[in-house]
């Protein structure tokens, strides 16, 4: 009834990566002189305790290895740093260095971090300078690369890697990891295989994109309750019980989790046992038990406060912005990243009482707990590419430790290194870590299949989605035509 779709990626490369953790915890990684390959080595310092992941149940299914290649490159495409021996011989002027052209989809403070981690490369690669733009639009890039005049190297999600590669946007990358050496062993399983296409790797992580449950704890107190929910039935329950209305029967605080919308649907059909792909990668079947159930429960709280009501709550208020209602007191549960703690605490530095948790199972079914799906960014080289080698040197520091510190785990990203998942940064730099260190290591935890349908399927998925939601057609119906529709585009 609510078995594991295959889309779910294997277990064993995560068991083993935990195993190797409770032995010895990396230190520090160090990247060989200029001459040598592509390597990254660990060296081991006196071993540390992992109580704290272990206390978090990091047991058995650790879904975090971590990325030892991911540092600077050497060999062919030498970028040196600091060794085991000493420093690396300053940088040569820039003027006397190949240029690597750079587009990120990032702006305002996150481009200020990749600048910085830019920099850094900049600072210590004899060989490269990296150029770096931000190019807020993907179909923007996607036009200049086609058109051969796109980067070097660029960043995007995994989820677009299938639809990407397919059409040989993307340069696969194992003649590069064959040729330096470079050890993929300690990346996070599921982020590696979400960066493969038909078996060959198109990208390399730069960081883990978890989703869970955040909850308003006042709101919950007002309304008698001292815990967050586990179960879907008392998740639901409590968001009823927490709505609150205005005189005109419009909502004054939403206790449903229903903005921003576009967080929901997957995120919780996957935590009640669903998914929107079967086995085989092709369209889930409609009788699907918890893609129903994902879409019954937010039907049934829009006909109970109104579909208007619920449409015009969320219109009054902006994700991640003064108005946003969660933000704002005024939203009782939300699905949201593992950035929202950095957001409510240091960005906007707002009074709000919150706490997170996993996203609800269905009741009954336990064995559910931490079913998610994990999505990474990445950065990946485009086929055309006239600096190939050069990217791929940036392409191992800016998914390397080094470089995932300065643009990401520093300021409150998840890792996608296991190294850094004891590090002070991340332990007493992020918000909910525990909870976020735990979701990764749950066996449930799994990456979507990269599929060449996948840009116009999830389309398909959206708008009959909001069909339903918009009470144009029953859940039954909109499951139905997903799947007719999705089997037809998948022929």
């Amino acid at each position: 009834m609510f078995s594991h779709p295959a889309e779910y990626i294997s277990r064993a490369g995560d068991q083993k990566m935990f195993a190797r953790l409770r032995k010895a915890r990396p230190s520090k990684l160090i990247r060989r002189k200029p001459d040598s390959n592509i390597k990254w080595r660990l060296s081991f310092m006196k071993k540390r305790s992992i109580k704290k992941v272990l206390a978090l149940g990091l047991a058995g299914a650790m879904l975090c290895g971590m990325l030892t290649a991911c540092g600077g490159a050497n060999g062919s495409s030498s970028a040196p740093s600091a060794s085991s021996e000493g420093q690396a011989e300053p940088a040569a002027p820039e003027t006397e260095k190949e240029k690597v052209v750079l587009w990120h989809l990032w702006t305002g403070v996150e481009a200020g971090y990749l600048d910085d981690a830019v920099a850094a490369y900049n600072a210590q690669s004899d060989k490269y300078y990296v150029e770096a733009l931000s190019v807020p639009d993907s179909q923007k890039i996607m036009v200049a690369i086609q058109s051969g005049d796109g980067p070097d190297i660029t960043d995007d999600f995994t989820n677009n890697i299938g639809a990407y590669a397919s059409k040989g946007i993307m340069l696969p990358l194992d003649d590069y990891i064959a040729k330096n050496n470079t050890d993929l062993s300690d990346i996070i399983p599921s982020t590696l295989e979400a960066c493969k296409y038909e078996g060959k790797t198109y990208a390399l992580p730069a960081g883990m994109n978890l989703m869970a449950l955040f909850y308003n704890k006042t709101l919950l107190a007002e309304a008698g309750y001292t815990e967050p929910p586990k179960t879907m039935e008392e998740m639901y329950e409590m968001a009823v019980n927490t709505t609150k209305l205005n005189p005109d029967g419009t909502i004054d605080v939403m206790g449903y989790p229903d903005f921003p919308s576009v967080y929901y649907t997957d995120n919780f059909a996957a935590a009640l046992g669903g998914g929107w792909y079967d086995e085989n990668g092709k369209p889930a079947s409609p009788d699907n038990e918890g893609n129903l159930m994902a879409l019954k429960y937010a039907v049934m709280y829009r006909e109970k406060f109104g579909v208007e009501n619920v449409a015009k709550f969320g219109s009054a208020g902006k994700y991640l912005d003064p108005t946003d209602p969660f933000l704002a007191g005024k939203q009782t549960f939300r699905v949201d990243g593992n950035w929202l703690g950095a957001n409510i605490n240091d960005t906007f530095k707002v009074d709000v009482d919150y706490g997170c948790t996993f996203i609800p199972y269905p009741e009954g079914h336990e064995e559910l707990k931490g079913r998610g799906i994990a999505r990474s960014s990445m950065f990946y080289i485009p086929s055309n590419s006239k600096n190939p080698d050069g990217a791929y040197d940036f392409l191992t520091f800016i998914c390397g430790p080094e470089g995932t510190m300065l643009q990401s785990v520093s300021h409150g990203g998840f890792p996608s290194l296991l190294s850094q998942l004891e590090s002070d940064e991340f332990v007493n730099g992020s918000y909910n870590s525990d909870v976020f260190a735990e979701l990764a290591a749950s066996p449930n935890l799994f990456a979507l299949p990269n599929v060449p349908q996948s840009t116009e399927y999830n389309t398909i998925i959206k708008e009959e989605v909001e069909l339903a939601l918009n009470l144009k057609q029953t859940p039954e119906q909109a499951l139905q035509n997903i799947y007719d529709k999705g089997s037809e585009l998948f022929k």
